[in-house]
């Protein structure tokens, strides 16, 4: 299942905080600016893997371990995939996952082994380790 994307302007902001937090990846003014803007999006995408009744996020292995790989935009999740190297065909299917259930869907994963979440990569590839996300969110919404 895919869904429309957010608007390009709105794409634009999130990619100009995800820039601030690379520049300093510390400031909590940015870390809160740019994960509140992603947990305001309406859904997040992921590509789908397995069989089509019962689909599971992509997983893949980065330096930080097994992460999920999300995106903010069903276009972004085609480029992701295509880096990936997976075929045209598996970055075409699709989980979108309205918000805020997709918080604690995703964070169901740390238990099969999932250490965080990872958006829109390559381009932006800003992450947070699964076992803090229910946490950021509480704390950004609170």
């Amino acid at each position: 299942m895919t869904a429309s994307a957010p608007s390009p302007a709105r794409l634009a902001g999130i990619d100009r905080l995800a820039e601030r937090l690379r520049a300093d990846p510390s400031d909590p003014a940015a870390i809160a600016a740019l994960w509140g803007a992603v947990l305001r999006l309406d859904r997040w995408t992921f590509i789908a893997r397995g069989p089509a009744e019962s689909p599971s996020p992509y997983v893949a292995r980065l330096r930080s371990g097994p992460m999920l790989f999300a995106f903010t935009s069903p276009e972004r999740a085609v480029i992701g995939a295509r880096n990936a190297n997976l075929t045209q065909e598996e970055a075409a299917r699709q989980m979108s996952v309205p918000l805020p259930r997709a918080v604690d869907w995703a964070a169901s994963y740390a238990s099969r082994g999932v250490t965080g979440i990872v958006f829109d990569t390559p381009a932006q590839s800003y992450w947070v380790p699964l076992a803090n996300l229910k946490g950021l969110r509480e704390r950004l919404q609170g």
